[in-house]
């Protein structure tokens, strides 16, 4: 069974929703006649880590699902006798992804048995000295390859595996866990094929394919003579060993130097929720670090969409959360910290919060450093002409109790999906609570302001509760006020076709004026459902100004 994946979608993943519509694509049955490459964030490849002030060191780096894994290399002695014993240290618990360059001559230079047919996983029955498979040093005689660049062909035939690995293109990424039963047969054929005497019997007769029809030489895989004296010496070889896992959940990468808004041109850092960085890694160009950037950021994306479904599971529906994800944001400059400060952003329910750290236990998320009821929230992007400093997608989050807090994110793609989501919470916390009051006075009368998705604005004289006067929010023309505690609000009466202007004076001036912009955007997005979208593009700012 062959699940297919247009490779488009891959860029996809940043939205929650599109984990729901990745459940509904459709699976075929049948041989992969064009394998794509990179299926569900796989990636591999070689950078150059600087760690403090220490030169740069060339690493192995492989992105799966779910993390983000460092190696290194090193050298180490081996004994050839120890080196017998079959597979005494390979861990056979894990499964390791290694990226293998096709060569011209040999091909990617290993051999497989097995199959579905034969009730066994397909095994590397060979590994060809010196070729492709041989050089990455991470492939064993006895592996199962469970994946080839992301594809399972764990339930794959002998010959549709054949296919897949020939079809592999170049640059190939298989998907191992070593198979230590078959590691003693395999070994044993292997010698006896070189010596003409095959016996394929402990295998249930599957056959030995070498995927690029490249021949064995006996030189390539004979074994020293226990008499030689060079068989008991030690040889120097070397591997790749894990020196750092980033767990992507609610993980981050950024460009920028910490604290600045200093880009790197080719480098980049992935930090865990935990603060734990991958230290920095440099690309060989621009056009890397944007696949690299890409690839790791949409993978976060998809296993934050994944946490807040099975969080959202265990949540009552008005605390949903709808979306989070790291942003940067701007402080005043001080003598010792940096200008810029990582924060973590969330939307639960009718919120928006900031965090310090990621919060990772019930208790972390009633730790929060800033809470403001969406309602009651501007949100609005900066244009260019309006950046402080050399940091793009900016934009402005400024609550009603005037605190005001300029974010910014690594991409376009992001800031815009950070204002879809703002704006369609704020919607949806607009249609639940449905109505909110303001204490006011009106004509130096003690009064309330109501506003009503269903009624509009309804001013009532607060000790006897008789409405003074009430307007559709159709009816509202322009506002005014002066920042403080004053605003003008002017209505068209359709039937003296005149503007009227009431005065009002609000000791929650800001709230009531961010709740009123909340209120319009709802009725207008319950009027016009294309006003969302216009919206998420061009957010307009607050309702009036000083008078």
């Amino acid at each position: 069974m062959t699940l297919l994946v247009d490779s488009l979608l891959l860029s996809v993943g940043l939205e929650p929703y599109m984990l729901k519509l990745s459940h509904q694509l459709k699976i075929t049955k049948g041989v992969c006649q064009r394998p794509t490459r990179a299926v569900h964030g796989v990636k591999a490849g070689f950078l150059d880590l600087i760690e403090g002030q220490k030169d740069p060191e060339r690493v192995q780096v492989q992105l799966s699902r779910e993390t983000f894994l460092i190696q290194k290399e090193e050298s180490y002695f081996v004994n050839p006798v120890q080196k017998s014993v079959d597979g005494q240290d390979i861990d056979s618990s894990r499964e390791r992804i290694v990226p293998v360059k096709r060569q011209k001559v040999g091909g990617l230079g290993l051999s497989i048995k097995g199959g579905a047919e034969h009730n066994i996983p397909v095994l590397i029955s060979r590994i060809f000295k010196d070729q492709a498979a041989d050089q990455t040093g991470q492939l064993f005689v006895g592996d199962a390859i469970l994946k080839v660049n992301g594809m399972s062909i764990e339930n794959a035939t002998h010959d549709e595996a054949v296919v897949v690995l020939k079809n592999a293109g170049t640059e190939v990424t298989v998907t191992v866990r070593h198979f230590r039963a078959a590691t003693p047969y395999l070994k044993q054929a292997a010698k006896l094929a070189d010596r003409g005497k095959e016996d394929l019997s402990n295998l249930d007769d599957s056959s030995d394919s070498n995927v690029d029809g490249w021949q064995t030489r006996t030189a390539t895989l004979s074994v020293p003579s226990d008499e030689s004296p060079e068989a008991n010496q030690p040889k120097l070889q070397k591997r790749w060993v894990d020196v750092g896992t980033i767990p992507l959940k609610m993980a981050r990468v950024t460009r920028y130097q910490p604290g600045t808004d200093k880009q790197r041109p080719r480098g980049f850092e992935v930090i865990a929720m935990n603060g734990a960085s991958s230290g920095l890694l440099i690309c060989q160009n621009t056009g890397d670090i944007a696949e690299w950037t890409r690839a790791i950021t949409s993978n976060i994306a998809t296993v934050n969409a994944q946490a807040i479904q099975v969080a959202n599971a265990l949540l009552v529906p008005t605390d949903h959360i709808l979306h989070y994800s790291w942003v940067a944001e701007r402080l005043a400059p001080t003598p010792m910290k940096g200008v810029w400060k990582s924060r973590f952003m969330v939307i639960k329910g009718p919120n928006v919060m900031l965090f310090d750290n990621a919060p990772s236990t019930a208790r972390d998320w009633e730790r929060c450093d800033h809470k403001y009821s969406l309602y009651e929230v501007i949100s609005r992007i900066f244009k260019d002409s309006e950046l402080m400093d050399n940091r793009p997608h900016c934009f402005l989050l400024q609550s009603g109790e005037d605190e005001t807090h300029y974010l910014s994110v690594e991409t376009r793609n992001e800031l815009n999906i950070w204002q879809s989501a703002i704006l369609r919470a704020t919607h949806m916390a607009v249609a639940k609570l449905k109505s909110k009051t303001y204490g006011c006075m009106w004509k130096e009368k003690v009064a309330g302001l109501c506003l009503d998705l269903d009624n509009g604005f309804t001013l009532f004289d607060a000790q006897n509760k008789s409405i003074i006067w009430r307007y559709k929010f159709s009816q509202l023309k322009n506002s005014a006020d002066d920042g403080q505690r004053q605003a003008k609000l002017h209505f068209y009466n359709k039937a003296t076709r005149q503007l009227e202007c009431q005065e009002l004076e609000c000791p929650h001036l800001r709230k009531l004026l961010h709740c009123t912009h909340a209120f319009l955007a709802s009725k207008l997005a319950s009027v016009d459902p294309t006003f969302m979208k216009s919206m998420s593009d061009n957010v307009p700012g607050e309702l009036g100004s000083e008078f």
